[in-house]
């Protein structure tokens, strides 16, 4: 969580660089590297068809303090629990930071999947979808690789 380091921030062009380095190892260790180009892309832009991500978008906030109106598409009763097992907090990141500038992987992995229906407008875009939900699969090891 970088949200207390002063003067660290995410510049495009890092984040260009960083997305062709990832990129660049999938190409060179597609049997080692559970991944997607898709995913990348979303992740370092943190746009998706059109759509920013942010507070409006994030599909991974403690369903019991979530007030967004209108609601967003999330994860069926998420909850992020502390450590004590009784608090909960908003997200898996921070309670203060500014969503739009969270690069949090599960919360875009789990943006991509929840919005299945605005990936089928073409081949490409589902295509797209179901590589990030086969990663997700793949990981979690639901499925082998």
């Amino acid at each position: 969580n970088d949200e207390s380091v002063d003067g660290f921030y995410w510049r495009q062009g890092e984040l260009d660089d960083l997305r062709c380095e990832m990129d660049e190892m999938l190409d060179h260790y597609p049997q080692t590297i559970i991944s997607s180009k898709y995913y990348h892309e979303v992740i370092t832009t943190g746009m998706m068809l059109g759509r920013r991500f942010g507070w409006q978008e994030c599909p991974s906030v403690t369903e019991s303090i979530d007030n967004r109106k209108p609601p967003a598409r999330r994860l069926i009763h998420f909850y992020r629990w502390a450590a004590d097992l009784q608090t909960v907090h908003r997200c898996c990141t921070s309670a203060t930071r500014d969503c739009s500038t969270c690069k949090d992987g599960a919360a875009h992995m789990s943006w991509i999947m929840v919005n299945k229906r605005a990936h089928m407008n073409t081949t490409r875009d589902f295509q797209n979808w179901i590589e990030v939900y086969e990663m997700f699969a793949k990981l979690y090891r639901l499925i082998p690789w």
